[in-house]
C-alpha cells in the first residue's frame, strides 16, 4: 500500500495531456491559481503559477521507479512522476494543446527542440520528440509525424518500438506501404502493440496490389477479440479490398465479414456499409454459390440467433427465431429445438414483451427435455445440454409477470434434476420467493431455513438467510429475524459486496435493540461503523446510532479514522516494476497515452486480475495520470463489486476496508476522482445539490466517461435520455440533442437541474431523488404511497426493480465516500439518512391512526 500527499495534489487526477482531453475535461495547472486548482485537475505536486519566463527548468529526475537495493526488487514511487507537458519549459506548447491549437503546439515545441531554454537530457529530448509525433499527427501532418517517430526509434529508449509502430501506420496512412513496411517490420514481437501490425501491414500490401499476403494478415488480426469499434472498421477495410480484386472465394469472404459485421457488432455499428458490401458480393456470384447465403441452414440460423443476441441486437434476434421454431427440426426434443426456443424466449423478455418470453420458454423447456426412447429396450436419451439454464430463464420469465405457481415449480424442476448445478442454489432462493408471492409461507421459512445444509458452499445461501430475516423484520417480528441474520453472519462475517457490505451485523444490531437488547445492538453498530466504512449500511448505522447515542457514534467514527491514520505508509515494490512493459506504461503515461499505456500494463496481468497487488495500485495512479479516467477507475472499483470468492477482493486489497485518511486517502482519491471540478461545482451551486451527490451520480451512471451511451438511449456523463434532457434544457437555454448530451458542459448542468428538480418533490427526505433518478421521476413517490411508515432503510431493500435498488445503495455509499473526502467540514447528508423513509409520510399514517 502507499500514500498519495493529497495536500500537494499527487491523489489528484491530472486529466490534462497533449490531446483534446485537455480541453474537454479541464484546464491544466499551468497558469492557474492556487485557489482554483480543483483535486481532480490538479497534477501531483503542482508548482505555483508563474509565467513561462520565470519558470526554471526542472532538476534531472530520476523517474517514478527506483531500484531496489542489494537484490530487492525495485520501488514505484507515484509522487515523481510527471507528464512531458506539464515540464514548465513547455507551458506555451500545453497552452495550445488546450486550445486544441495542434499545429501551433507543433510549432511551438519544433522550436523549443532547436533552440532549447537550457541543456536537454537525452531522455528529455526523446520524450519531446515522440510528444511531437502526436502533436504533428494531431495537426494532420503524418509525414512529419513519422519524421519525429523516426527520431524517437533512432534514440532507442522505451518507446523506441512504440514509436516505429506510429511512424508505421501514419506512413501506411500517407500511401507510403514501403517505408510503412520498413517500419513495422522492425518492431519488436514483444510490446503490446505488436498484436496490431497485422492490420498496418495489410493495408500496406494491399496498396501494392499483394491481396493474398494482404488478406492472411487481415485474418490473424481479425482472429483476435477487440472492441467492436476496432474490428468492424479493419473487416469492413478487408471486404472493401477482396472485392477490388473479383474472385468468387473472394466474393464469399466479403460476404462472411458483412454478415459478421451484421451479426456482431452492437448497435448497427458498420451496419450499412455492410449490408451495401454484402449486395455488391453476392450481385457478382452465380447461383449456386449464391444460394448458401441466401438460404442458411439450422445450425447456420441458430449460431446467428445467438450472435444477435450477444451483440444486444434483440428485434433481429427475434426475426431469426421466426425461422427457427418453423423449422422440422424444432418441433421434437433435441438440442436444436432447445436451444431456438430458448433464443426466441430471450429475445422477447429483452423486448419486454414478457408473459410471451414465459410461454416460449415453457415450450423450450419441453423441448430440452430428453428425447423418449428409440424403440423398446432403446436406452433413454439425455436431456439437453441447455436444459438447467433454460428452466432457470423460463423461471425467471414466469417470476417477472407473477405466474408464480409457473415459477415455483420450475425452479423446483430446476433443483430436482440438477442438485449440483451451480444454479441449484439461485433456483432456491427464487423459487422460496415465488412461494411466499403465492401464500405459502411456511414453505417459503422452510425452504430459505434449509439452505445452509442444502448447499454447503451455495452462494445465494447470504442473500437466502437475509431474505428470511427481512421477512420477519417487515412483519414486525424482530426476534424471528436474529437466528437467520446470526446463521448467516458465522457463514459469511465480513461481506464486501458494495451492495451487502455490513448488512448482517447491521440488521442484527437493529433487532437486539427493537427486542430489547440496546447495548448489543449499539455494540453491533459500532462495529458497522468500523468495519465497513462509507458503505450504504455504514450510513444506516452511523444516522440510527446518532439518534439513540450520538456520542456512541461520534466516538466510533472518530476511533476508526484514528486508527486509519495512524497506519504507517508502505513501498509499493515489485519485481514487476523492473519489466520492460511496466516501463513502458510509465512513459506512455507521461506522454498522455492512456489506452497504450493500458495495453503494456495488460501484459503484466492487471485486465484479467492476475498482477501483483502492488501492480494494480501503481497502474490505476499511471492510468488517471494519463487521462484513462475509466480505465484507471475500474481497476479499483473491483474491491467495492467484488464477492469473497473473487479475485478482486485480493487484487484491490483492504483498502476499502479503511477510512480515507493517512496512508489509504490516496486509493480513495483515486477511486473517486472529481473531474470537470469547475463546471460541477457551478452547476451544483446554481441548482442547489450537493457538489458529491452530482459526483456520485456521474461515478455511478457512467464511470466518468464524457461519451457514454447506454442500450436504453441515455447518454453522457449523467446518462440523460432525450425527452427528460429536452424538458431540463428549455429554461437554461442549452441544447439536449444526443450529441450535445456528450458535451460535459452540457450534461452536467442538465443533469444538476434535474436533480434538483427531483429533490424538490422530496423536502423531508431529498435522498429519495435518488432511486427516481434511475426508476423515474414518479418511482419513489409511488413507492412511498404503497409503503408510507416503513422505515428507509426496508423501504430500501424492498424496492421493486433490482437494477433501482442496487443503484440506490451505491450512489448512496458514494455520497458519503465524497462527502468525507472532500465536504467534510459540511453538514453529511450521507450520514444522517432519515430513519423513516418519508417522515412527512410517517406523520400522517400516525395522525390517520390518533
Amino acid at each position: 500500500m502507499f500514500r498519495l500527499d493529497a495536500r500537494s495534489g499527487t491523489a489528484a487526477l491530472a486529466l490534462t495531456s497533449a490531446l483534446a482531453l485537455t480541453a474537454a475535461l479541464g484546464a491544466s495547472c499551468a497558469g492557474t491559481p492556487p485557489a482554483q486548482r480543483g483535486a481532480a485537475t490538479c497534477p501531483p505536486r503542482c508548482p505555483a503559477a508563474t509565467s513561462p519566463e520565470a519558470a526554471a527548468p526542472p532538476a534531472a529526475s530520476p523517474g517514478p521507479i527506483v531500484p531496489g537495493e542489494q537484490g530487492e526488487a525495485p520501488v514505484f514511487e507515484p509522487e515523481r512522476l510527471t507528464l512531458v507537458l506539464d515540464d514548465p519549459r513547455l507551458a506555451p506548447v500545453q497552452k495550445l494543446v488546450a486550445e486544441e491549437a495542434y499545429a501551433g503546439a507543433a510549432a511551438a515545441l519544433a522550436q523549443a527542440l532547436a533552440a532549447p531554454p537550457a541543456p536537454l537530457t537525452a531522455e528529455d529530448a526523446r520524450s519531446w520528440q515522440y510528444q511531437l509525433g502526436r502533436l504533428r499527427a494531431l495537426a494532420g501532418d503524418p509525414v512529419g509525424a513519422a519524421k519525429a517517430y523516426d527520431a524517437v526509434a533512432a534514440a532507442g529508449g522505451p518507446l523506441a518500438d512504440h514509436a516505429r509502430f506510429a511512424a508505421a501506420e501514419l506512413l501506411a496512412r500517407a500511401g507510403l506501404p514501403d517505408e510503412a513496411l520498413a517500419r513495422a517490420s522492425a518492431v519488436a514481437s514483444d510490446v503490446a502493440i505488436a498484436d496490431e501490425l497485422d492490420r498496418i501491414v495489410a493495408g500496406a500490401l494491399e496498396k501494392k496490389g499483394d491481396i493474398e499476403g494482404a488478406a492472411a494478415r487481415w485474418r490473424a488480426f481479425l482472429g483476435r477479440r477487440w472492441p467492436a469499434s476496432v474490428w468492424v472498421p479493419e473487416a469492413i477495410r478487408f471486404a472493401r479490398a477482396l472485392l477490388r480484386h473479383p474472385g468468387e472465394a473472394h466474393a464469399e469472404e466479403a460476404i462472411r465479414l458483412a454478415g459478421r459485421i451484421l451479426d456482431e457488432a452492437p448497435g448497427g455499428l458498420g451496419a450499412a456499409e455492410a449490408k451495401d458490401l454484402r449486395d455488391q458480393a453476392l450481385s457478382t456470384l452465380p447461383f449456386a454459390r449464391r444460394k448458401p447465403f441466401l438460404d442458411p441452414g439450422p445450425a447456420a440460423l441458430l449460431d446467428r440467433a445467438h450472435a444477435l443476441l450477444a451483440s444486444r441486437q434483440n428485434k433481429e434476434a427475434l426475426a431469426v427465431t421466426d425461422a427457427l421454431i418453423a423449422l422440422p427440426a424444432a418441433q421434437a426434443p433435441s438440442a436444436f429445438a432447445c436451444d431456438a426456443f430458448a433464443a426466441r424466449g430471450e429475445a422477447l423478455g429483452r423486448l419486454r414483451k414478457r408473459a410471451e418470453a414465459a410461454d416460449t420458454f415453457g415450450v423450450a423447456i419441453e423441448r430440452c427435455a430428453a428425447p423418449p426412447p428409440a424403440g423398446p429396450g432403446a436406452p433413454a436419451g439425455a436431456p439437453a445440454p441447455r436444459r438447467p439454464e433454460t428452466l432457470y430463464k423460463g423461471a425467471r420469465a414466469s417470476f417477472s409477470v407473477d405466474r408464480n405457481a409457473e415459477a415455483a415449480a420450475r425452479f423446483a424442476m430446476l433443483e430436482k434434476e440438477f442438485p449440483e448445478h451451480r444454479l441449484a442454489d439461485d433456483a432456491r432462493y427464487l423459487g422460496a420467493r415465488a412461494r411466499r408471492a403465492l401464500g405459502d409461507e411456511a414453505q417459503f421459512v422452510q425452504m430459505l431455513t434449509a439452505m445452509p445444509d442444502d448447499f454447503p458452499s451455495g452462494d445465494m445461501v447470504a442473500d437466502g438467510l437475509f431474505e428470511l430475516a427481512l421477512f420477519e423484520m417487515e412483519r414486525d417480528s424482530w426476534a424471528g429475524a436474529i437466528r437467520p441474520l446470526e446463521r448467516a453472519l458465522e457463514r459469511f462475517p465480513h461481506e464486501r459486496a458494495y451492495h451487502a457490505a455490513g448488512r448482517l451485523p447491521y440488521y442484527l444490531g437493529r433487532a437486539h435493540i427493537e427486542t430489547g437488547s440496546p447495548d448489543r445492538g449499539k455494540a453491533l453498530l459500532e462495529q458497522v461503523i468500523r468495519d465497513y466504512p462509507l458503505t450504504f449500511y455504514m450510513a444506516l448505522a452511523h444516522a440510527r446510532l446518532s439518534e439513540l447515542d450520538p456520542a456512541a457514534a461520534r466516538r466510533a467514527l472518530a476511533e476508526a479514522v484514528a486508527r486509519d491514520e495512524s497506519a504507517e505508509d508502505a513501498e509499493l515494490r515489485s519485481p514487476a516494476f523492473a519489466e520492460p512493459a511496466f516501463a513502458r506504461a510509465v512513459e506512455l503515461a507521461r506522454q498522455g497515452e492512456g489506452k497504450l499505456a493500458r495495453r503494456e500494463l495488460e501484459l503484466l496481468g492487471v485486465t484479467n486480475r492476475t498482477a501483483p497487488r502492488e501492480v494494480m495500485w501503481a497502474s490505476a495512479f499511471l492510468l488517471a495520470r494519463a487521462g484513462a479516467l475509466p480505465q484507471s477507475y475500474s481497476i479499483l472499483r473491483a474491491a467495492m463489486t467484488g464477492s469473497p470468492a473473487e479475485d478482486a477482493v485480493e487484487i484491490a486489497g483492504d483498502w476499502v476496508d479503511h477510512y480515507p485518511v493517512g496512508r489509504w486517502r490516496g486509493a480513495w482519491e483515486l477511486a473517486y476522482p472529481r473531474p470537470f471540478a469547475g463546471i460541477v461545482a457551478a452547476e451544483a451551486k446554481r441548482h442547489g445539490i450537493p457538489e458529491g451527490l452530482a459526483y456520485a451520480i456521474m461515478r455511478e451512471e457512467s464511470a466518468f466517461d464524457p461519451r457514454a451511451a447506454s442500450p436504453a438511449k441515455a447518454f453522457g456523463l449523467m446518462q440523460l435520455i432525450v425527452p427528460t434532457a429536452k424538458r431540463m434544457a428549455r429554461p437554461l437555454g442549452l441544447p439536449w440533442s444526443a450529441a450535445a448530451l456528450k458535451r460535459p458542459e452540457v450534461n452536467i448542468a442538465l443533469g444538476c437541474r434535474y436533480l434538483s428538480v427531483l429533490r424538490d418533490k422530496f423536502p423531508d427526505n431529498p435522498l429519495l431523488a435518488i432511486p427516481s433518478y434511475n426508476a423515474g421521476g414518479g418511482a419513489s413517490k409511488r413507492w412511498i404511497a404503497e409503503r408510507p411508515s416503513q422505515s428507509f432503510d426496508l423501504w430500501v431493500e424492498r424496492i421493486p426493480y433490482y437494477e433501482t435498488r442496487l443503484y440506490t445503495k451505491r450512489v448512496l455509499a458514494s455520497l458519503a465516500v465524497y462527502e468525507h473526502l472532500y465536504a467534510a467540514d459540511q453538514p453529511s447528508e450521507a450520514l444522517r439518512t432519515p430513519l423513516p423513509a418519508s417522515p412527512s409520510a410517517r406523520s400522517a399514517v400516525a395522525t390517520a391512526a390518533r
